[in-house]
């Protein structure tokens, strides 16, 4: 798959330079040539450049006024800028990397020079995309973790409780086998001692409640040992 170019407007009010500048970078660039700041921004409304390649001294918008309305907004600040300019002094270029400009490029052109420092900062600008792209799936990736490790205790932790729960209940439960099992013990002794039919009747009646009873809980438990 062919690797899309990379888009550079160039702003120049000298119409030499801007074609020159045209000329070298448009076999490895879509290039787009703006003659003043004002055309500039309306190419803006339907390219959205890589690098702007921004001359200082332009007639009405000079290049630090341009730059300066590029950062204030929120929808061209994080184009990069870098600055043509004839000057030299230090001043200038201190002026401009203030405004957020990448690098200042001095007229006239190196062809090969010129290539290679804007081959450089796309590079660097390219880097970097991979870098904060890089760390924000890695933030995602701990986020994600994190919320599923949160999920996986919260779950284990009710785990814990309804287990705590269950054992208690059993727990309970089984005290209340005692009873009744003693009862029928009770009760079948009793039955065993004497000859009296009315009593063993009334003895087997209290064993076959007592033994319901007991019934009844031993299946409960065995429900809840299920779950």
């Amino acid at each position: 798959m062919m690797k899309k170019r990379k888009t550079i407007i160039i702003v120049d009010d000298n119409n030499a330079n801007l074609v020159s500048c045209k000329n070298i970078l448009k076999a490895y660039y879509e290039v787009f040539p703006a003659p003043s700041a004002a055309k500039m921004f309306d190419l803006l409304d339907h390219v959205e450049p890589d690098l702007i390649l921004l001359d200082v001294e332009m007639p009405d918008i000079n290049g630090y006024e341009a730059a300066k309305m590029l950062k204030d907004g929120d929808e061209f600040k994080g184009i990069p800028i870098i600055f043509l300019t004839a000057k030299s002094d230090a001043t200038s270029e201190m002026e401009g990397l203030n405004l957020g400009a990448l690098d200042y490029i001095h007229k006239p052109f190196v062809s090969t020079l010129l290539l290679r420092r804007i081959e450089l900062h796309l590079s660097l600008i390219e880097y970097q995309k991979s870098l904060e792209e890089r760390k924000n799936s890695i933030e995602k990736l701990l986020e994600l973790k994190t919320i599923e490790v949160m999920q996986r205790k919260a779950a284990e932790a009710e785990a814990q409780k309804a287990l705590s729960a269950k054992d208690e209940l059993l727990s309970r439960m089984s005290e209340e086998i005692v009873t009744p099992l003693g009862d029928i013990i009770g009760i079948l002794t009793a039955a065993k001692d004497t000859n009296d039919p009315k009593r063993i009747s009334e003895c087997l009646e209290k064993v076959n409640s007592k033994s319901s009873r007991l019934l009844a809980i031993v299946n409960d438990m065995l429900d809840i040992s299920k779950k």
